[in-house]
């Protein structure tokens, strides 16, 4: 990563932008400094071991060319694309392809889709929802994508036993043809599924928890599959891995994201860290990104943030409420893109807008972000923006790279695991007692 593909500006969380009281002071970050350095030299120690897999995923492995190369085979041979798929793993999926993809990439004829499928993610088991579109497409064009980290999610398995006996019962011996597997390389009930009835499928490291497998199939192939550059975005992770490799928590991008997030909360009680997307591409990612650091550095007895995301085009209305109304535990992480893909210029004529004439929408765009910025700013609202100059796959890459780096290196500031799963396995079990399954 450098500069141009992406940058971290803490200058809106920092006490001359926000007050003594509100943002953090240069002191405070250097004194930190030492304890940055034992959680980086404690990482590069894990990844060693090979307890961080993340770290590693930046590089063109097997099973990244093979969902690309897959990907490419697939594309032809289906209409449509189902992605069965919910928790983080939804969140991962969405979030590359979101950010990548044509926003109405399913309503271009298949030309303007240079020849690829339509993908939907279908990303409940509810009896509505899922049976919805289960009436919605023929089996006989579509393929069917059942992505699960650990592969006995029981969300996972009823999505894809419903599935799976829809598709023997009207394709017969053919069904296989139509299911993809995305999951871990050893164990899971979808796991011994495809290898029982042969099905493709790829693997998910063991080490790489679902909220960190952005770099892994579960991000890039369903995002191939949709035409996203898998080279690019992985380059661009090898670049921010290469920018990030510094100790120094006052040089090194994601390690002063992380900071400054943990100072917030643990000195300032800024402890609500709202991720707010400044364009709608980015929607997804700030989704992907709160839960990615809440459920890394907001454990219990951790002093670590909760987290919410938000969509500034939607919502520009509900944060400002949330940020004027008083509350001093609201800490925004902006995400931003400088330069739209595309653009047009606004007419003059319009009712009620003829100040906007001759302008373009990028410019409006832009200045929307920026007043949003001055006003959480007067409010004493400390933010933390992270900015892309435009949407590139390298950029998408670089930014995906960094978060985890930062949500790892936050997590050991606050002295947790980020890559323990209690919560999610409570959950699961709870669900399976109330089923009457194992506990």
């Amino acid at each position: 990563m450098n500069n141009e593909l992406f940058t971290v500006d803490v200058d809106g969380a920092m006490d001359a932008a926000v007050g003594a009281e509100n943002g953090v002071r240069a002191s405070e970050l250097d004194a930190l400094v030492p304890r940055g350095r034992e959680v980086h030299d404690d990482l590069l120690l894990a990844r060693a071991r090979g307890q961080v897999g993340f770290g590693d995923l930046y590089m063109l492995g097997r099973e990244a060319m093979r969902a690309r190369e897959s990907a490419e085979q697939l594309a032809s041979r289906f209409d449509n694309v189902a992605l069965l798929a919910q928790g983080a793993e939804a969140d991962v999926a969405n979030a590359v392809m979101g950010s990548l993809a044509h926003p109405f990439h399913n309503l271009l004829p298949r030309a303007g889709r240079a020849g690829r499928p339509r993908v939907f993610l279908v990303d409940s088991m509810g009896p509505d929802w899922l049976g919805a579109f289960l009436e919605s497409f023929a089996v006989e064009q579509t393929l069917l994508v059942a992505i699960s980290k650990s592969g006995s999610d029981v969300g996972a398995l009823v999505q894809f036993g419903i599935v799976r006996d829809m598709l023997k019962k009207r394709l017969g011996p053919a069904f296989a043809d139509h299911l993809v597997v995305v999951t871990d390389p050893r164990g899971g009930a979808l796991r011994e599924e495809a290898l029982r009835e042969g099905l493709l499928s790829f693997e998910v490291p063991t080490n790489v928890p679902a909220r960190f497998a952005a770099l892994t199939p579960i991000g890039l192939f369903p995002g191939a599959l949709a035409g996203i550059d898998v080279r690019g975005v992985l380059g661009g992770a090898h670049a921010a891995a290469e920018r990030t490799a510094g100790e120094d928590l006052r040089t090194n991008p994601a390690y002063r994201l992380a900071a400054v997030l943990r100072l917030l909360a643990s000195e300032r009680g800024r402890t609500h860290h709202i991720f707010v997307a400044g364009q709608e591409p980015l929607a997804p990612t700030a989704t992907q990104f709160a839960r990615l650091f809440e459920e890394s550095t907001g454990r219990r007895g951790s002093g670590g943030p909760s987290c919410s995301w938000m969509n500034l085009t939607r919502e520009s209305g509900t944060l400002a409420q949330r940020c004027l109304a008083g509350r001093e535990d609201v800490a925004v992480v902006l995400l931003e893109v400088e330069k739209a893909s595309r653009d047009r210029v606004f007419p003059s004529g319009a009712p009620g807008t003829e100040w906007l004439a001759d302008r373009h929408l990028s410019e409006i765009s832009t200045t929307f972000v920026d007043g949003t910025r001055a006003m959480l700013r007067e409010a004493g609202v400390p933010t933390v923006t992270i900015r892309v100059p435009t949407l590139t796959a390298s950029s998408v890459g670089a930014l995906h790279m960094s978060a985890l780096l930062a949500a790892a290196f936050g997590a050991g500031l606050a002295g947790v695991d980020p890559f323990d799963l209690a919560g999610a396995r409570a959950a699961e079990s709870h669900l399976r007692t109330a089923l009457g399954g194992d506990g």
